[in-house]
């Protein structure tokens, strides 16, 4: 698999002024803010196991095929229903919708993808210039569009894919800060409210990596109203998320609890965490946080999975390079950690492999089992982990069609 994707692309958003590449994309100017308005069918399609794959790295031409069961063996990504998309960096999905950061022909924006009767995946919807989103419901969602206003959050019906309004959040703006966005980084929701990230940057990165405050802040909005009830704060931390792609860098645990990844990156990557809002909260918990340098240092965390009491993480076996040149290596394991005590235990039973990134299914609860995503040369696909005994297996591995790259259930 190449691998100057990851080497090349995370410094082109840190180190770039204008364009971001790869990933980090401007938002393209459209006249229309949807290519689609009708409603669409409910789908009744029994094709709801989603494997997608990239032909050469993460954000390249790829493949989306659907099986009707879930998938075992090894097998090619390549069938006649496999919907070829221009690239995806990332994918995720809600309920039997899927979801991409681009349309099939590779415009910046949010498309909608069903999947019909005979397993074939259609264009569902698409709004232009959408970045970072969330659905909160079948008729409620909101995404981030800096062509409308960095400190706006837009509001829209992911089932007709049409904007329906906006959220003025200018009231958070700071005096003297050249770039600052909302909900650029971190989309999220629980128990009623909204949670959008607040980046105070520079206009040379746009928001990544640039912070000039030594705190994350998030903006809490009720859903019921769309109104701005608060700020929140976390001492000692940059920023949150790294919206460039779909993967959308926060979980909500079977504990109730919201957890959001700190990437470490502009520290030379260090001081990576997750912090929460534990469920019936609306504050951040100032008494818990998970330091990824406490058990690897200058390590970073892309995904996280909340389990019986239990955090998994996936971290690197070597001290990783401020420039990102060991970022794509295969030096990757994952780990089970004591939400609780914070010991990790390591997982065994599978090889090593590479940075999650933009996979926001690179650890994964599939019908009630976690899979862990495996990228280690001619080996691709994913494994089961035993929670009882932290030891992964083979589930399937890809063999032609490219890495893989995300891995859902439709429900």
């Amino acid at each position: 698999m190449m691998l100057s994707y990851l080497n090349v692309s995370l410094k082109k958003c840190l180190l770039a002024t204008g364009i971001f590449a790869a990933g980090c994309l401007t938002f393209a100017s459209c006249s229309k803010d949807t290519v689609k308005e009708e409603v669409p069918e409910e789908s009744t399609s029994s094709y709801s196991y989603i494997v997608f794959t990239n032909e050469g790295d993460l954000n390249t031409p790829g493949y989306m095929t659907a099986y009707d069961q879930m998938p075992s063996g090894d097998f090619s990504n390549i069938g006649a229903k496999s919907l070829q998309m221009s690239y995806a960096f990332g994918f995720t999905q809600y309920g039997k919708w899927i979801f991409n950061r681009s349309s099939i022909s590779g415009q910046s924006g949010i498309q909608k993808l069903t999947v019909s009767d005979d397993g074939s995946i259609k264009d569902g919807g698409f709004l232009a210039n959408g970045a970072m989103f969330l659905i909160v419901n079948e008729t409620l969602g909101y995404y981030s569009d800096e062509s409308r206003g960095t400190m706006k959050l837009q509001i829209f019906n992911p089932t007709t894919m049409t904007r329906t309004g906006e959220i003025d959040l200018s009231s958070l703006s700071k005096d003297g800060v050249e770039y600052q966005v909302v909900g650029k980084h971190i989309l999220a929701a629980k128990e009623g409210k909204l949670y959008a990230s607040v980046t105070y940057g520079t206009k040379a990165m746009a928001g990544y990596g640039d912070d000039v405050v030594d705190f994350v802040r998030l903006a809490v909005i009720d859903i019921a109203t769309n109104t701005l009830e608060k700020s929140i704060d976390f001492p000692g931390l940059k920023s949150l998320g790294w919206g460039s792609s779909a993967n959308k860098f926060w979980t909500l645990g079977d504990d109730g609890a919201l957890y959001f990844y700190y990437t470490g990156f502009n520290e030379g990557i260090q001081n990576s965490s997750i912090i929460r809002i534990k469920k019936g909260a609306t504050d951040f918990d100032q008494d818990w946080i998970l330091k990824a340098d406490a058990l690897q240092p200058n390590s970073t965390i892309a995904s996280a999975l909340v389990k019986n009491g239990k955090i998994y993480i996936q971290l690197p076996d070597e001290p990783l390079a401020s420039n990102f040149s060991n970022l794509a290596s295969y030096i990757w394991d994952y780990y089970a950690v004591d939400i609780n005590t914070l010991q990790a235990t390591k997982i065994t039973g599978m090889p090593k492999t590479r940075y999650i990134h933009s996979n926001e299914q690179g650890i994964t609860e599939i019908d009630g089992n976690i899979y862990l995503w495996l990228a280690n040369g001619n080996q691709n696909g994913y494994y089961k982990l035993d929670e009882s005994t932290n030891v992964a297996t083979k589930a399937f591995n890809v063999s032609d069609g490219g890495l893989v790259s995300g891995f859902i259930h439709l429900d």
